[in-house]
């Protein structure tokens, strides 16, 4: 698998060098892929620094991948790399999902919306060409990014992560209270997080819709999954069903609402979000909080279950005649 991870973490670099060359030529004053009358032509200092803060997120992706792919990356404390890759999959998962469906709706429809999430007006504030190659990019960063952060995690926690979803008398008879309580918490307030974003999905374009959607669909799964994890059973509860696929749910969902949500809030709050033409109303910034909030507070109940089980011991497969024993 060497030779293959090499060939997929120089994909992953090359698909963040347009996206950086791009921001860098706007960062030192160029107008490469920015038309006449413009907004971004006069956007002042928000633009800029927003601009710096991708660059910074851009290249924090290239040090990942060679985290993900290098010896010393193996000796990184679990730590330092959860928050980033949080953070990574977050911004990226709903790209890798709306942005090809986009793309095949324009196809097929002739539209020309260039799968940047907005109306027909987005060729107005930057050409066309720079949507399509800035979204390929990201979402080959998602593809990935992501194919050498499951070999990583197959190689350092495979066993862990191939475990059980639920492994019985290691658990305690019933969740915690203040688990449950959290769960209803985050559930209470993914409703105007639900309502915003159907509500946007009523009255918008094709690629809008697609995006809103992308993000309930993410939402639906990430409440589904932290379900799934904070449920006990006690003694009697063993399950043929493994634990990565809803960690990895739990893990996405959670990254996919808190920064995409945050990153709204952020544009929104700054005025930068305007100059992109997104929407700031006082509905647009509930729905952007709630969803910010619905991610943080899964990603909390999560990861103290994740801590719970990377402490237990790994369970072994029990064969027919030690079952027969305990029996």
């Amino acid at each position: 698998m060497e030779r293959a991870k090499s060939i997929i973490a120089a994909l992953a670099v090359a698909a963040c060098l347009p996206y950086l060359v791009l921001k860098l030529v706007w960062l030192t004053g160029g107008r490469l892929g920015i038309p006449e009358g413009s907004r971004l032509l006069d956007s002042g200092a928000t633009m800029w620094i927003l601009n710096a803060l991708t660059v910074a997120m851009d290249g924090t992706v290239i040090v990942l991948v060679l985290a993900l792919t290098r010896p010393w990356g193996r000796r990184l404390p679990a730590a330092v790399l959860a928050l980033p890759l949080w953070i990574a999959c977050g911004l990226l998962g709903p790209i890798a999902v709306a942005f090809p469906l986009q793309t095949l709706y324009g196809a097929l429809s002739g539209s020309t919306g260039g799968g940047s999430g907005g109306d027909g007006g987005a060729d107005k504030l930057l050409e066309g060409w720079v949507w399509t190659l800035v979204y390929t990019g990201f979402t080959v960063q998602a593809l990935t990014l992501s194919s050498l952060f499951v070999l990583y995690v197959r190689n350092r926690w495979g066993a862990l992560l191939r475990s059980p979803l639920h492994l019985g008398g290691t658990e305690p008879d019933s969740t915690p209270r203040w688990h449950r309580y959290g769960f209803a918490a985050a559930v209470l307030v993914a409703l105007p997080c639900v309502a915003g974003h159907a509500v946007r999905m009523a009255d918008a374009t094709t690629d809008s819709r697609i995006t809103d959607a992308t993000f309930l669909l993410y939402l639906f799964a990430a409440l589904a999954a932290v379900a799934k994890l904070l449920r006990t059973g006690g003694a009697e509860r063993r399950t043929k069903a493994r634990l990565w696929p809803t960690l990895a749910a739990a893990w996405t969902g959670s990254g996919v609402l808190a920064c995409w949500g945050g990153w709204l809030l952020l544009g929104a709050l700054t005025g930068g979000g305007r100059t992109l033409g997104q929407e700031t109303t006082g509905a647009a910034l509930l729905t952007y909080s709630c969803q910010t909030l619905v991610g943080l507070l899964l990603a909390t109940l999560a990861a103290p279950r994740l801590r719970h089980r990377a402490q237990l011991p790994t369970p072994r497969p029990v064969s027919g005649a030690t079952a027969r024993q305990h029996a």
